[in-house]
């Protein structure tokens, strides 16, 4: 569109602003694909689609007041305060999902696996140069409107085909990853199935639950999915589903927590540490605070900490000194 938009824009003169429309889908809409790129959970949202409208709405009215004023529907003035401040919103907003776009790409980048990695590598460089040139180009050709004009939209076409590039690796990795594995040797070719997605994730979800139940993982604070798939150096989608499917009908948070509190329990029973505050339990058992251990304990047991403790001293499941 913005192509288009400069190639007719001497000859159809005000109506180039009618094709200027089609540009709504810009920065917003390369966000909202940033985020579908690198994103297993919770990738598009009501409130992401609101703001993605929201600069496709700024984007609308401008150029549909430049076509107005261009068409003298409206009378046109250069200082205009109403044409400004659109312009100031759109920028700062525009800004926002730009530097938002990029930290998806660094976003998780430790935990990624080597193929994501690289991918990720392609769209930051995509991105950073796109991002580099065009503000080179406002400084050296400030004074040359359409060699920047120009050099704007080949940046545009330049991340447009390394968005497609890199759109048919994800899908080509991802078919591959569904495909018949085959292993040759001197005397035959043996193919193989690759072992069912059902049985990987089992295995998976055994690995995790020896990490939570041996290696007492669900005891760090601020635990996260990157956290157990770093630990077993898997893709985080990979826990994710392991979780959802095969060891809980919780979410994560709902499963940690649930672990934390059996531990708090033991804690809160045991004799020796009746000394020993709520506050104190709680970190101990890997919650930040006391807030959210009380809501959690409550959740799971129906009683908070302190009710706990005290209905088993009363039962004598716990003596005092």
């Amino acid at each position: 569109m913005s192509l288009t938009q400069k190639v007719t824009g001497d000859a159809i003169g005000a109506y180039k602003y009618l094709i200027g429309l089609g540009t709504v889908a810009t920065c917003n809409c390369y966000w909202l694909l940033s985020r579908s790129f690198f994103r297993q959970e919770k990738v598009i949202e009501h409130h992401h689609l609101a703001l993605a409208f929201a600069i496709s709405l700024l984007i609308f009215i401008n150029q549909g007041y430049l076509f107005a004023s261009s068409s003298h529907i409206i009378a046109s003035s250069s200082d205009s305060v109403f044409r400004h401040v659109l312009s100031e919103i759109t920028v700062l907003l525009s800004s926002c999902v730009l530097v938002l776009s990029f930290w998806e790409g660094c976003r998780d980048f430790k935990t990624a696996t080597k193929q994501d990695k690289a991918q990720r590598i392609l769209f930051l460089s995509t991105f950073g140069l796109a991002v580099g040139i065009s503000k080179l180009t406002n400084f050296t050709l400030a004074s040359n409107a359409d060699a920047k004009e120009w050099v704007i939209t080949a940046i545009i076409l330049m991340v447009v085909v390394n968005t497609q590039l890199l759109l048919a690796w994800r899908v080509q990795h991802k078919s591959s990853d569904t495909q018949p594995q085959t292993k040759a040797s001197s005397l035959e070719e043996i193919h193989t199935q690759p072992e069912p997605v059902c049985d990987i994730d089992n295995a998976l979800a055994r690995d995790i639950t020896s990490l939570m139940n041996e290696g007492s993982l669900y005891l760090q604070a601020n635990l996260k999915v990157a956290d157990i798939a770093r630990s077993l150096d898997v893709p985080e989608y990979r826990v994710s589903r392991a979780l959802k499917s095969y060891i809980t009908d919780k979410n994560f948070n709902q499963y940690i927590n649930s672990l934390r509190v059996e531990h708090a329990k033991s804690l809160l029973i045991n004799p020796e540490n009746q000394g020993w505050s709520v506050l104190v339990i709680s970190l101990e058992s890997g919650f930040a605070s006391i807030g959210p251990f009380t809501r959690a304990f409550k959740a799971e047991t129906g009683l908070t900490p302190k009710q706990f403790r005290q209905m088993h001293v009363s039962k004598g499941l716990v003596k005092l000194s």
